[in-house]
């Protein structure tokens, strides 16, 4: 009799999938995956139907057996319907599958037929044949649901994932509760009762699945990983039961000992396969195998280009740029070692700049050698194991004895940029041995022109870098310059005077103060160029102040300037460099000015800004001149002029978040208006209207 518990399981898988499949006839523009998986949801109920009639057994002759083949047999055979659509790359090897899952069905038809003739029909006393079967047919279900998983696009898996849970879940299931009866001779009874909930657990997510999926019109790309994955998969299932089948064996002829030997045997077979699936070498060969045998071409491109991208990326900083180069490029040949030549920055010299597992002195290569010559002529990659001196296919080229004597070196790949050799990279013997011919060397070149443009990328970087680091201290240099030219010009205007007015005690005392000045702004100076820091920091400022300062500065220029004050303000800013901008100006107007004109400066502000106006009677400049030439650097009208004050004057405003403006008339003057943002916490406004002269 039939427990209670076992009828409820088997009519829950029952109702569920005979639901299932006549969901799926009943839909209207039915097409052949859709009928191919109602027959398999009709054959899952129809099994679970025989098995709630197995108590007539002995009145009717039900083939149980065979609807549970059957049930292999339909979902199987959805699996390969779902994946041979039409456009499929590889029909041929699913065609194999396919072929397979029929060998396997008619053996599973013999073995019945003789099973029935020698009258084996327990429940769960199933001759070893019948489980030998069982266990191979669910190993097939595996790959298949493995395989059909891997290849589908990563945006269509949403749709199938809960179908090959599923159907993963049910071929796993069968695995275990035959594999466990291969062993013991007997299947467990609460796994067999329980086959059915876990039958009918399954049947929400092929709904889903199916929602999901109305059409099941996938198209299907068979790739290199999913034959590898597929194949080991297989592999690793066909030697677990030849494994398990000789701990039986050994079971069975062990008397006392034969449990413990065959636990012991079986930890050491799973032992050794893991050992085998971790082995990186033997994983290495087993690619190139799949690779020889499975596909018309040795690499999948798209594949090995985006590995060998994300490898030449991976560096995290770029002083490693040259090993992930290495890496890269052996990647692609199954290479772990390798060394890298660049050429030098003064072009003298081809020398190693890194090398990851190999153990040689580095040697510098000459642009003359014969190897240089060779690979810039030719571009050829060099297979050192074919090379022979003076013969073909290398008849013209000398390799150096070091290089050639490197331990286990195999290929020498050029690095071209353009119609220049930028360098070259010596990669040792792959982890298994790979066949040099025309596919891996067109591979290495393609490989080999895109290192060499990332790699000149890097060097161009840090060549930009050097050169901005110049170009900051040549712009310092250039401000120092031109503040050295100021002093000077002081120390010589006081030099001038001194024979007239040394006995002067007023003009003494003057002295003393500009030189006092001079050498405190030449240490200043000194400081900068030092790297120092010299109150370049910003401080709050009386901006009144700083102008009386600039002005004293330049007492000695005529017409001497006029200054008015209407509202004074704080500024944040660096006081030396204000000053020296300001006094730029300063100086600038009085030299366009004659005698008999005038300098007048305006301080005025605002809620929100401060306005230093700068007026002069001057010759005054042209508009033109004004946009083109006033404010580029080195420009000037001066014979003794450096063309840099404008230019500082405008940059350091810039700085401030101020700005200048310029308006001139030729033949009546300039105005420079400079203008500077108030800091909120140091505005400090003076209504003094008075006029103050300097």
């Amino acid at each position: 009799m039939i427990s209670s518990i076992d009828l409820a399981s088997q009519l829950s898988a029952l109702t569920v999938f005979a639901l299932l499949g006549l969901y799926l006839l009943s839909r209207k523009n039915a097409n052949s995956i859709r009928t191919a998986l109602a027959l398999a949801c009709l054959a899952n109920s129809g099994w679970a139907l025989m098995l709630v009639l197995f108590p007539l057994r002995y009145t009717l002759p039900l083939p149980t057996d065979l609807a549970e083949f059957l049930r292999d047999y339909f979902w199987m055979a959805f699996l390969l319907k779902a994946m041979m659509t039409p456009g499929s790359p590889t029909p041929a090897l699913l065609g194999s599958l396919r072929r397979l899952l029929q060998i396997l069905l008619a053996m599973a038809l013999i073995t019945l037929l003789y099973d029935q003739w020698s009258g084996a029909n327990a429940l769960h006393t199933m001759p070893k044949s019948d489980l030998v079967l069982h266990v191979a047919l669910s190993i097939f279900g595996m790959v298949l649901v493995e395989q059909y998983f891997r290849n589908t696009p990563v945006h269509a898996r949403w749709g199938v994932k809960f179908m090959c849970l599923a159907l993963g879940t049910l071929f796993v299931y069968d695995f275990l509760l035959y594999a466990e009866g291969l062993l013991f001779s007997h299947v467990r009874g609460t796994l067999w009762i329980a086959r059915g909930f876990i039958n009918a657990l399954t049947a929400p997510l092929v709904l889903i699945s199916i929602l999901r999926n109305r059409e099941w019109a996938k198209q299907l790309h068979v790739s290199r990983h999913l034959v590898f994955h597929s194949v080991s998969l297989l592999g690793s299932g066909l030697y677990l039961l030849f494994m398990a089948a000789a701990g039986y064996y050994l079971r069975s002829v062990g008397g006392d000992w034969g449990p413990v030997l065959q636990f012991t045997f079986l930890a050491a077979a799973s032992l050794l396969l893991l050992t085998v699936l971790f082995s990186g070498k033997i994983r290495s060969k087993f690619k190139v195998w799949i690779n020889k045998h499975f596909f018309s071409y040795q690499y999948d491109y798209r594949e090995e280009w985006m590995k060998f991208t994300r490898t030449l990326l991976s560096s995290d900083s770029p002083g490693k740029i040259y090993e992930a180069a290495i890496v890269a490029l052996g990647t692609l040949v199954e290479c772990q070692k390798g060394a890298l030549w660049m050429e030098s920055e003064l072009g003298k010299n081809y020398e190693c700049v890194a090398a990851l597992g190999i153990e040689m002195a580095p040697r510098p290569l000459p642009p003359d050698s014969s190897l240089i010559q060779f690979l810039s002529r030719s571009r050829w990659v060099i297979n050192l194991d074919e090379y022979q001196p003076k013969t073909p296919p290398y008849p013209d080229l000398v390799i150096p004895d070091w290089l050639s004597n490197i331990e286990n070196a195999w290929l020498i790949v050029p690095l071209m940029l353009y119609n220049q050799l930028i360098g070259f990279i010596l990669l040792a013997q792959p982890l298994s041995k790979i066949e040099f011919n025309w596919e891996v060397s067109d591979l290495l070149k393609a490989a080999g022109h895109q290192l060499a443009n990332s790699l000149a990328q890097q060097r161009a970087s840090e060549a930009l870098l050097v050169a901005r680091q110049f170009e900051s201290f040549h712009r310092m240099s250039a401000f120092i310059v031109h503040d050295l030219k100021n002093l000077i010009a002081q120390l010589s205007l006081l030099l001038e005077n001194a024979e007239k007015h040394k006995h002067n005690p007023e003009f003494q005392e003057d002295v003393l103060f500009t030189i006092d000045n001079s050498v405190t702004k030449m240490n200043q100076l000194l400081l900068r160029l030092r790297g120092a820091s010299t109150g370049q920091e910003h401080h709050s400022l009386d901006l009144h102040q700083r102008v009386r300062a600039a002005l004293l500065s330049k007492s000695k220029f005529k017409p001497v300037p006029s200054l008015t004050v209407r509202k004074n303000a704080r500024i944040s800013a660096d006081p030396e460099r204000l000053e020296r901008v300001i006094g730029h100006i300063i100086q600038n107007a009085c030299e366009a000015t004659p005698y008999e004109g005038h300098v007048e400066i305006l301080l005025d502000s605002s809620a929100t800004e401060a306005i230093l106006e700068i007026r002069d009677s001057g010759k005054g400049m042209a508009e033109d001149f004004i946009k083109e030439r006033l404010f580029r650097p080195f420009d000037s009208t001066k014979t003794s002029g450096m063309g840099i004050g404008a230019y500082e004057c405008r940059t350091y405003m810039e700085e401030l978040g101020g700005s200048v403006t310029v308006s001139s008339i030729v033949g009546q003057g300039t105005l420079f208006r400079l203008t500077f943002p108030l800091p909120t916490m140091l505005n400090e406004s003076c209504t003094d209207a008075s006029n103050h002269t300097a």
